[in-house]
């Protein structure tokens, strides 16, 4: 929530929600959470335009986070140096890009304030594809999806 309160909420069979868990974070709003194993659960914030959104990739325990200055850095989960920066175009507008994994981690693609959806090989860096979307427009949400074994970007 934008008040820095993360809350865990179960759907049950009857439709209700029931609190799993709730807690405020110290000068974040939380912008992506994910979910790690059965019982651990990674909340990446935004504070002063400095990180933007987070991919997780639990099987190989990576995450992917818009860095807001020069495109995406690839993390191991339980590490805070980095492994590998993949560059964008310096954004204009300081909003945070969504960024995801694709082809089981194989790829970084992301969002940019450049109107661009960027392509990168995880491993080696480097730039795939840009698609355009348009000249001068935001896209801030990219999602990633296995369908009838082809891949889809939307």
């Amino acid at each position: 929530m934008r008040d820095s309160i993360v809350q865990v909420l179960l759907l049950d069979s009857h439709s209700k929600l029931q609190s799993v868990f709730a807690g405020r974070l110290n000068k974040t709003v939380p912008k992506s959470i994910a979910f790690v194993d059965h019982d651990e659960v990674y909340v990446f914030g935004l504070f002063d335009g400095n990180v933007g959104y987070a991919a997780v990739n639990t099987r190989k325990r990576l995450v992917v986070i818009d860095n807001a200055a020069n495109g995406f850095t690839l993390y191991r989960l339980d590490r805070l140096d980095a492994i590998r920066t993949y560059l964008t175009a310096p954004p204009t507008v300081p909003v945070p890009k969504q960024v995801a994994f694709g082809e089981d981690a194989r790829l970084i693609i992301g969002g940019s304030d450049n109107g661009r959806v960027y392509l990168f090989n995880r491993k080696s860096g480097e730039l795939l594809e840009m698609l355009y979307h348009s000249n001068t427009g935001l896209v801030q949400a990219v999602t990633v999806s296995i369908f009838m074994g082809l891949y889809e970007l939307s």
